[in-house]
C-alpha cells in the first residue's frame, strides 16, 4: 500500500514539476499570463450588439450597394490572396505595413458577404 502511494507521489511531483517547466518557466511565463487574461476576457466580447458598429456597417453597405455582391466577394479574395504573397515576400516593414492594408481590405470586402452567408446573421445590408 505504502509503495503504491509513493509511486503515486513521485507522478505527481513530477506532473507538478513538468507543469511548472511547461507554463510558468520564465521562457514560458508571458505567454501564459496573455492567454490567461484573454480566457478572462472572451466573456466580454459577446456583450457587444451590431448595432454599435453603425458608421463602419454603413460604410461597407453603401460600398456593397456600389458593388453587387458575388463581385465585392471575388475582389475580397483577390486582395487577400495578393496582400499575403506580398507579407510574404516583402523584406520591410514598411512593406509588410502596406501589405496588413491590403488583406484588411480584402477582409473587409468579404465581411458581408461571410456575415450573411457563412455566420447566417442577416442583420446585415438590407
Amino acid at each position: 500500500m505504502k509503495k503504491s502511494l509513493k509511486s503515486v507521489k513521485s507522478r505527481l511531483r513530477a506532473l507538478s514539476v513538468a507543469a511548472y517547466q511547461r507554463f510558468l518557466s520564465r521562457r514560458e511565463i508571458r505567454s501564459t499570463i496573455v492567454a490567461a487574461s484573454l480566457a478572462f476576457f472572451t466573456p466580454f466580447a459577446s456583450a457587444v450588439s451590431l448595432s454599435d458598429l453603425g458608421a463602419a456597417s454603413d460604410v461597407i453597405c453603401l460600398i456593397q450597394a456600389y458593388i453587387s455582391g458575388p463581385w465585392l466577394y471575388g475582389i475580397g479574395i483577390v486582395l487577400i490572396i495578393v496582400g499575403a504573397v506580398a507579407i510574404a515576400s516583402s523584406e520591410s516593414t514598411i512593406g509588410k505595413l502596406i501589405s496588413s492594408v491590403l488583406v484588411g481590405l480584402g477582409l473587409a470586402a468579404c465581411a458581408v458577404n461571410i456575415v450573411k452567408n457563412h455566420l447566417g446573421i442577416s442583420y446585415t445590408c438590407a
